[in-house]
């Protein structure tokens, strides 16, 4: 089992980006538990514009899930505590796959995050991010709502394997404004939860190990919920997940939805 350790915040993501002895010592701490945190990697005011942007998607648009397969379509869907979902939440998640175009470019706008998870992960820079599959796993940008009084996810870990070391996230919403309990925390040692939400703000990308137990407490919990209102945590998580048909590497517990047998 890897615990949480030390967070450490880093302002220059690009300059980090090109320094390879920097980036074998953060692989290194991650490995051992530690988290990183770069500050402002995309700027709020054009993140402002994607969550309105999907917030428009989700009020006006029927949610749906589809099973992550080449040539996917982008979606988006609701999960109230789906008793199918490897680990059950509730959040509205919009999903882009990079064989697909956006109006915002966002594998493009993303691509720094990625080939930071990428090497910090041992592989190469740019891998899963062309519009064909590789080793039969894609990149996947998810953006997550978490709704004030219902929003949260179960304590869990990711799968640390060929494709990954960690699962970056970034904060589109800041605690104290958006929200002003719960949020994202990693578990150390000693048990006692840290939350990440309290270091971070908008366009700022948390790097931990995905082995690392961690999770969502839940968003306002005295808070009458709205789904529509759009407000509680925004997030975006920078993952890459298997295809459906892939059967060589660990099952992603990336909130995937399993069919019950």
């Amino acid at each position: 089992m890897i615990f949480a350790r030390d967070i450490y915040t880093l302002d220059n993501h690009e300059m980090v980006l090109n320094d390879p002895d920097k980036i074998d010592k953060i692989r290194a701490d991650i490995k051992a538990g530690d988290t990183y945190i770069f500050k402002q990697v995309i700027p709020q005011e054009t993140l402002s514009k994607i969550r309105n942007y999907l917030t428009q998607i989700g009020s006006n648009s029927l949610p749906n899930y589809r099973a992550i397969e080449r040539n996917c379509p982008n979606f988006h869907r609701l999960n109230r505590w789906d008793s199918r979902a490897y680990v059950k939440g509730c959040f509205h998640q919009f999903v882009f796959f990079p064989w697909n175009e956006d109006v915002f470019d966002l594998f493009n706008l993303c691509r720094p995050v990625y080939q930071m998870k990428n090497l910090l992960s041992g592989l190469s820079a740019n891998k899963f991010l062309g519009k064909t599959p590789e080793d039969d796993c894609t990149a996947r940008l998810a953006f997550q709502f978490y709704p004030a009084g219902l929003g949260g996810l179960n304590k869990h870990t990711d799968p640390v394997d060929s494709h990954q070391l960690t699962v970056p996230t970034m904060m589109l919403s800041q605690k104290g404004v958006d929200f002003h309990q719960g949020g994202a925390y990693v578990e150390p040692e000693n048990g006692d939860r840290i939350f990440l939400d309290d270091f971070c703000g908008w366009g700022d990308v948390v790097y931990f190990n995905a082995q690392i137990l961690h999770g969502v407490e839940r968003i306002d919990p005295d808070v009458q919920p709205d789904w529509l209102s759009f407000q509680g945590r925004w997030m975006l998580l920078f993952a890459v997940n298997k295809l459906s048909s892939n059967k060589t590497i660990s099952d992603s517990v990336d909130l995937e939805i399993k069919e019950k047998s």
